[in-house]
């Protein structure tokens, strides 16, 4: 990694953080970038990544078919609406107190 300056420089620890968003497509072209020049480099981390690779590739395949339960989504924006709701509220509350 020669010639490169410290922020593009990337240690084992954060491309393999990093691993996840890269097989998920989740990082901007910059990031995904430098994680596949590291990868290149480094055969530790190219190993990681491969494993991960795999891992991610089986659950695919043994859980891709599987669907939530009918009711599940409905139940979850209701408790997200909730809980909306409830923090804007005492948000509102904590301002009237403060007054």
């Amino acid at each position: 990694m020669t010639g490169e300056n410290e922020f593009e420089q990337l240690d084992c620890s954060a491309v393999l953080a990093d691993v996840w968003l890269l097989l998920d497509s989740e990082c901007d072209e910059h990031s995904r970038a430098r994680i596949e020049r590291h990868l290149e480099d480094c055969g530790a981390c190219f190993e990681a990544y491969g494993i991960e690779e795999k891992i991610k590739g089986l659950i695919g395949r043994k859980c891709g078919g599987e669907h939530a339960p009918a009711g599940l989504r409905e139940r979850l924006s209701i408790e997200i609406r909730r809980t909306v709701i409830l923090t804007e509220t005492e948000l509102v509350s904590d301002r009237e107190s403060d007054d």
